[in-house]
Order: structure tokens, then C-alpha cells, then sequence
């Protein structure tokens, strides 16, 4: 009977990857607006003509087509106007962004698409947290802030995670189920800007685009003192539409800015402070930040005997001379 002969070796086996966490946060906002823009062309194309066309079937109240408000023009079973008379303008006085995938076939579409920013955004989270680490190890970091690390790591993965119901609880049929993924996301975006200005601060981190380590720390402080601001009024509005099923009355009133509802211009400026200028930040510090080395590799096998001989695997039960083990080397 022939014998088995072992491949021969190519090279070292080991696998590097090099990495940079903030490229990969830039990388989801990039995702994440690239979705927007998604939505918006695809309610374009198809949902607004279908819902100004009204039901396929006469006198059908299914779907989106289940309002009788005459008071704001719209009767059941007829179609309505997508960008005056959707639920979300009924509800809320305006259609934020998500609007454009509240309808078929847009959301279908678009959560197609969603996975690209969901999945570079959890991404991110555990490289940044692993980065977090290293510099904590090499005494960049103070011991209580690594604590508070520990601790807001596993809740922004598990809100992050959960913001993908917006696709799965639909927004004209249960409102408050559909914003809640929103408001985990709201929650997670202000934790981890909450994180990145407190790591900046407390490891003398100095950006590019402030020039010195001072001038950092000042528009650092600027930065989450105009974010918390916001973001504390847009998720007490949201926390009201989880429990009421409608936007707050106050959000409803005119704002300062003509032709726009309170709840509109708060919207705007969360959106500012929580897609755009994370944007340009996480650029910024992806430009200038040491990236992370993994290194994968395993043990030698030993499943192949000394002479060439295929031996038996035992399995993998522990203390077995040939069980193989991976490691991480960051």
C-alpha cells in the first residue's frame, strides 16, 4: 500500500493583517451614507409613483394605504402624496431620512444594502476596543477610563446590532416598534463619540486639524458638550415616540427656521454632530493613527507521523497531542 506523503511547506504559516479601527469607522459612515443615498433613489423610482397611484386593488386598506384622516387629505384605501402625507410627516410634522425606506419596495431594497454599514460599524467597534487596550497596556490611557471602556463596548455592539428592526418593525404599521432599533442607534452613536473625544483627551492625542495637543482638547470639549446637547433633546423625542406612538408635541411647533418643525431642525443638527462630522474626524484620524498588526497562526500539526504515515485524529478534547491552537498577536 502506498504510502501518504505530507505536502511540502511554502512558506511560514502565518497570516498578517494590518489594520487601522478609525479607517474603518470612516468606512461605515461612508456605508452609511451611500444607503441614504440608495433610499432616496429607489423611493424615487418606485415608491412615490405606487403610493400616488394608490392600491392595485380598489377599495384595498392593506399596507400603506390604511389611513382614513380626510383632515389631512388622505382617505382609506387611496393613495397619498410620499413627500407631504406620509405617516412619518402625519406623526412627526416631517420625514426625516428614514423615510425613504418605510415602504416597499425601497425597504427591501435598501436592506440589502443596510449589512455594508452595519457590519464595518461593529467592525470598527471591536478593533477601536482592541486598540483601546494596547494603549491601556502601555499606560497611554488612565485605569478609569478603560473601566468605562469595558463597559460601553459590549452595550454599543449589541445597539448597533439591533438597529436592523427599523427593516423588520415597519413604521406605518407600528411606530414605536420601528423607531426603537433608531433610538439603540441614537444611543450607541452618542456612547462612542462620548469615547473617542474621552480617549483623545486622555491619552494627549493632538489631530491634524487642530494643530496642538491644546487646541485638541478645547474643540474636543466643544465637540461632545454640542453633541450630548443634542443628542439628550433628539433621544428624550425619540424615547416619547417608543412609549406614545407620535411625536412629541413639542416637536411639532415651529422652530426658528421658517417652514420647519422643532423636531425637524433637532433631526438636522443630531445628524451634523452624528454622520457628518464623525465623517470628517474619522478621516482625519485614519490618516494619522498606527495601525493594528494581527498575526493568525496555529501549531504545528501533528496528524502526519515522522515517517509520512497519515495518523488518526484524536479530536479536539483537551490535552490532546494533537489538538492545533490559533492566536492573535496585535
Amino acid at each position: 500500500m502506498a504510502k501518504l506523503r505530507p505536502a511540502t511547506r511554502r512558506e511560514a504559516p502565518i497570516i498578517k493583517i494590518r489594520v487601522a479601527p478609525e479607517s474603518w469607522r470612516f468606512q461605515a459612515y461612508c456605508f452609511f451614507w451611500s444607503m441614504c443615498i440608495f433610499a432616496i433613489i429607489m423611493s424615487k423610482i418606485f415608491v412615490i409613483p405606487l403610493l400616488a397611484a394608490g392600491p392595485t386593488k380598489e377599495g384595498d386598506i392593506c399596507g400603506p394605504f390604511n389611513r382614513d384622516s380626510p383632515d389631512f387629505g388622505v382617505n382609506l384605501g387611496e393613495g397619498f402624496d410620499f413627500t407631504t402625507q406620509s405617516h412619518l410627516v402625519q406623526l412627526f410634522g416631517f420625514a426625516n431620512i428614514c423615510a425613504n425606506w418605510d415602504y416597499s419596495p425601497s425597504r427591501e431594497m435598501t436592506a440589502m444594502v443596510y449589512p455594508l454599514f452595519e457590519y464595518s460599524l461593529i467592525v470598527y467597534l471591536c478593533l477601536d476596543f482592541l486598540n483601546t487596550k494596547l494603549s491601556y497596556q502601555r499606560g497611554e490611557l488612565n485605569e478609569w477610563f478603560w473601566s468605562f471602556s469595558q463597559i460601553v463596548f459590549p452595550v454599543n455592539v449589541f445597539l448597533c446590532s439591533q438597529f436592523r428592526m427599523i427593516f423588520v418593525c415597519i413604521a406605518y404599521e407600528n411606530v414605536s416598534q420601528h423607531t426603537a432599533g433608531f433610538l439603540g442607534l441614537q444611543v450607541a452613536l452618542m456612547l462612542v463619540a462620548i469615547q473617542n473625544t474621552l480617549y483623545v483627551i486622555d491619552s494627549n492625542e493632538c489631530l491634524n486639524l487642530c494643530g496642538t495637543v491644546k487646541n485638541t482638547r478645547i474643540a474636543g470639549i466643544a465637540y461632545i458638550v454640542g453633541d450630548l446637547a443634542i443628542s439628550s433633546v433628539k433621544i428624550t423625542a425619540t424615547i416619547f415616540v417608543v412609549q406614545n406612538g407620535r411625536g412629541a408635541p413639542w416637536t411639532l411647533e415651529p422652530s426658528i427656521v421658517p417652514g420647519q418643525c422643532t423636531g425637524e431642525l433637532v433631526d438636522k443638527i443630531w445628524m451634523i454632530f452624528n454622520a457628518v462630522l464623525p465623517l470628517i474626524l474619522s478621516y482625519n484620524r485614519a490618516k494619522s493613527e498606527y495601525p493594528l498588526d494581527i498575526a493568525i497562526t496555529s501549531e504545528e500539526p501533528t496528524y502526519v507521523s515522522s515517517t509520512g504515515e497519515s495518523a488518526p485524529l484524536t479530536g479536539g478534547s483537551s490535552g490532546s497531542k494533537y489538538e492545533s491552537a490559533i492566536s492573535v498577536a496585535i
